[in-house]
């Protein structure tokens, strides 16, 4: 289905050995999910561009007599290249994997640090909402160019690439590495899914955390 526009983005780190989120002063947010809008000192925070990769398993084929007589699909570990408009920045080395000094200085980890990802999109006629989770992902960034100001501003925006494995909690997903889910069908619960994308999650009060659930 053809979708249009980025309504927003949901993270969270995961303990690597039970796959439950993080939350209080060690994970992303207070509650553990973290919607990347409008932070503290990330007042433009959002993305601009999400592009998905591999949300097909390589299909090979097996040939006898001359002909094509059997495939196999393997599992799909799809990636999202993602481009923020701005990321807020203990978030952006929280997602990294950075390592604090305490200092204000980090450095990359040699452990891959566990990330969940929920990304919302919307049907062309803006009725219904679409969402497409990755689980366990390692995040990365590639370069980074700056600039300077001239006449006009030149911003240096953030690119991170969001990459999924087999969940690390038993049955999540059905084994598979992402799952998508819509509005459409009726059955459709946002709390639920919450629930399932992030194990351990529980919605927040209205005056805790930092929005999770904002764009519902």
């Amino acid at each position: 289905m053809a979708t249009q526009g980025i309504v927003g983005a949901w993270f969270a780190k995961a303990d690597q050995n039970t796959g439950q989120i993080i939350a209080g002063s060690d994970g992303l947010d207070t509650t553990g999910v973290y919607f990347a809008d409008g932070h503290i000192n990330a007042s433009a925070e959002g993305l601009t561009q999400v592009q998905f990769a591999n949300l097909t398993g390589t299909v090979t084929p097996g040939y006898a007599n001359n002909k094509q007589k059997r495939a196999s699909k393997g599992t799909a570990y799809p990636t999202a290249q993602t481009t923020f408009l701005d990321l807020e920045f203990n978030a952006q080395q929280q997602m990294l994997g950075m390592e604090s000094d305490g200092k204000g200085g980090y450095t990359p980890s040699d452990v891959l640090k566990p990330v969940y990802a929920l990304f919302k999109t919307q049907t062309l006629d803006k009725q219904h909402d679409i969402y497409y989770a990755l689980t366990n992902c390692h995040v990365t960034t590639g370069n980074k160019t700056l600039g300077t100001n001239n006449q006009n501003e030149v911003d240096s925006n953030d690119e991170l690439t969001f990459n999924s494995k087999s969940p690390i909690v038993d049955g999540m997903f059905k084994g598979q590495a992402y799952k998508v889910y819509s509005t459409i069908d009726q059955k459709f619960s946002f709390d639920d899914m919450m629930t399932e994308v992030f194990p351990g999650y529980k919605k927040p009060t209205s005056a805790s955390g930092s929005g999770t659930t904002t764009g519902q």
